[in-house]
């Protein structure tokens, strides 16, 4: 039986979802604030963790990094009731393996939860249009141009200074306190930006473009 946590500060909506959950074959502990959410982590182990993204105290960005620190491969979704488009890359960068909406119907969450479980990223299909529309408008980088710099995120420069120095996907997830899964996503996500195919290509488009020093 999967055991998730539950973390959720409306009372009556966390004890929904649990009992959805629990009808479903799942184990819940339920929590409704980020330190609650700690202390049964340091109880019990999980496999999965479901968060709500605006909590009391600690938010679920800090939840989640907090979380991430203690269990780098930890799988984490975000329940969200609000549009959390301008906030998407800071989620997925933190460790979010998805992101769900609050409203989504019964059959729709529970899906979504088995496919996170599998390692594969949930989105709601309107966020993921968006996301196609910002990325498409992304410009490309260029030497001659002055935005380059601000295509690659400074949590993108870290992982390219990391890979530069030899380190393997693993000792980069443990050095960001990242997941190792979530290292292989940003490494996939900045070859793309770079238009490069290997992590010697990464490094030298890197110097090209004075993201990184000779000797970075």
């Amino acid at each position: 039986m999967k055991h998730i946590l539950l973390v959720d500060d409306h009372r009556t909506f966390l004890a929904g979802t649990a009992l959805i959950l629990e009808k479903h074959g799942f184990r819940v502990t339920a929590a409704s604030s980020g330190a609650e959410a700690l202390e049964r982590l340091a109880e019990a182990s999980f496999d999965l963790f479901v968060y709500d993204l605006k909590l009391p105290g600690m938010n679920g960005f800090e939840l989640m990094e907090t979380t991430l620190r203690r269990c780098p491969e930890a799988t984490i979704v975000i329940l969200t009731g609000e549009d959390i488009a301008d906030h998407y890359d800071r989620l997925i960068e933190s460790g979010a393996t998805g992101i769900l909406e609050k409203s989504l119907g019964e059959p729709e969450f529970i899906a979504s939860l088995h496919l996170a479980m599998q390692q594969l990223t949930v989105l709601p299909l309107p966020l993921a249009k968006q996301l196609r529309t910002k990325i498409g408008r992304f410009p490309a980088p260029s030497p001659d141009t002055g935005t380059a710099n601000r295509t690659l995120t400074e949590k993108e420069v870290a992982v390219l200074k990391l890979i530069a120095q030899g380190h393997k996907n693993k000792d980069i997830a443990d050095r960001l306190f990242m997941s190792q899964r979530n290292v292989e996503y940003m490494i996939s996500h900045l070859f793309e930006k770079l238009s490069v195919s290997s992590r010697q290509e990464a490094v030298l488009k890197g110097i090209e473009l004075k993201w990184l020093s000779v000797d970075a």
